[in-house]
């Protein structure tokens, strides 16, 4: 077999071990990371109307961090997050209702001021915390906060 026919066979089976594993990994972050208990907590069945924040970062406990692929679209149903493409296997999307918030506390680190949100995943007293980062981005939050009647959650 001459090196030209090695290569192409060696390249298509590296792409598909590759995919494999890529998609491997990407479910075992949404189930450990706490995306697919939220999303199975609150499903979401079509994107509401609202502005939508592109690439941001989210972090969910200690192994769900999200850096720059997530979008987010703040709207009075809630907020609405479905990661980019490459990271949506395992990942459905996410509607939390702004009553859902039980807690909501902001922290200014450095340059990047961080909203930490408390949300029930089940009727046992589970709760998950999400991270949000972004100065502007933090604003529109609390701001949909108060604006949807549950600024009572917000504190510093």
């Amino acid at each position: 077999m001459s090196e030209t026919s090695l290569l192409f066979l060696i390249l298509p089976a590296f792409a598909v071990v590759f995919a494999l594993f890529w998609s491997v990994i990407v479910f075992v972050i949404a189930h450990t990371g706490g995306w697919a208990g939220l999303a199975k907590a609150y499903p979401a069945s079509q994107k509401p109307e609202g502005r939508t924040w592109t690439w941001r970062t989210i972090r969910f406990g200690l192994f769900g961090n999200y850096r720059n692929s997530v979008d987010v679209t703040l709207s009075d149903a809630g907020l609405h997050m479905y990661p980019i493409f490459v990271f949506r296997i395992g990942h459905k999307p996410i509607l939390i209702p702004w009553t859902a918030v039980s807690d909501a506390y902001r922290r200014d680190l450095w340059f990047a001021p961080t909203l930490t949100l408390s949300v029930p995943v089940t009727g046992n007293g589970n709760e998950r915390r999400v991270s949000f980062y972004g100065a502007e981005f933090v604003e529109a939050i609390e701001d949909c906060l108060r604006r949807n009647g549950n600024g009572n959650a917000l504190r510093r």
